[in-house]
């Protein structure tokens, strides 16, 4: 290969076909002594005389039909590899989509994704995994697609596009037997809270917002994950400083209500998250419009 022009092999191509060194000198836009040329470097290497003249024109030597078959088929495995495009086709994949998040998204994200796909990729599914230190890994080496919520930046390599702003706000039992329609700072102080130390939710926001404001804040009980605390705010008269688009959601079941902190906090935005190996594929990039476009529209 270091030795030969592949471009050279064209003229054993042409040659074949024309039987001429003018017509192929012709056909590839050359010159006669350039065909003639390239002829004696071909021979040279394959050390054949390749074509020989006969009374019907250059012909063959039987080295050559060889080669020629040989090149024809480099020829079709070359064309079938340029003419190779990766493509995805929603409507008839089955592909599985590992989105990592918190349980949040259970709630917030997937059910409006899922009757989405159900409309345009009926057999495409997504298997949520929990964030953890390992996801940067994950999504780098592709066992994992994406990873939604508020995450800091993941370094070089990584690639972030926000879906939408997020702030924090209170959530408590509708009939909560002290706080009516709003709830004041010492309110706020004194009753029991509801902690959730998760990740992937900027609740580091919370505890560095009420740190920084000296607000004391008594939590009751705190728990991992998001699943189940419905039932403990209106079981236990606790408050809860959650996502705003997580508490709407608890609420519209009617025995949660939903109230502004009564301090500013800043807000946040959640965003999706992949390496740039795959901001190019087909099936990541189309997975990636579908959630962006979810909230775009909303």
């Amino acid at each position: 290969m270091t030795n030969i022009d592949l471009k050279l092999l064209a003229v054993v191509t042409e040659l074949h076909k024309t039987k001429s060194v003018s017509q192929t000198a012709e056909n590839l836009d050359l010159s006669q002594s350039a065909i003639s040329m390239s002829l004696a470097k071909l021979r040279k290497h394959f050390n054949d005389p390749l074509f020989v003249r006969t009374s019907s024109g250059m012909n063959p030597t039987p080295h050559a039909v060889e080669l020629i078959t040989l090149l024809k088929s480099a020829e079709d495995i070359l064309q079938t590899a340029l003419d190779l495009h990766v493509v995805f086709d929603p409507l008839t994949s089955d592909r599985r989509f590992n989105v990592y998040s918190t349980d949040i998204a259970q709630v917030t994200i997937m059910p409006r994704l899922m009757q989405r796909l159900k409309k345009i990729a009926p057999n495409v599914g997504i298997d949520l995994r929990r964030l953890s230190d390992e996801t940067p890994e994950f999504l780098e080496s592709g066992q994992g697609d994406l990873a939604v919520g508020f995450i800091l930046p993941m370094g070089a390599g990584f690639c972030q596009q926000r879906l939408f702003k997020e702030k924090f706000v209170c959530a408590l039992r509708r009939d909560h037997p002290r706080i009516r329609e709003s709830l004041s700072i010492d309110q706020f102080q004194d009753e029991t809270h509801l902690g959730i130390t998760t990740c992937g939710t900027g609740h580091g926001v919370v505890e560095k917002t009420l740190e920084e404001r000296n607000i004391r804040r008594k939590v009751g009980l705190a728990v991992p994950s998001f699943l189940g605390i419905a039932s403990i705010i209106t079981t236990l008269d606790y408050l809860a400083v959650l996502p705003e688009q997580l508490a709407r959601h608890l609420a519209s079941a009617g025995n949660i209500k939903v109230l502004p902190l009564p301090f500013s906090m800043p807000s946040y935005y959640i965003m999706q998250n992949w390496h740039e190996r795959y901001t190019q594929d087909p099936a990541s990039k189309w997975l990636r419009s579908v959630i962006a476009n979810l909230f775009l529209c909303s």
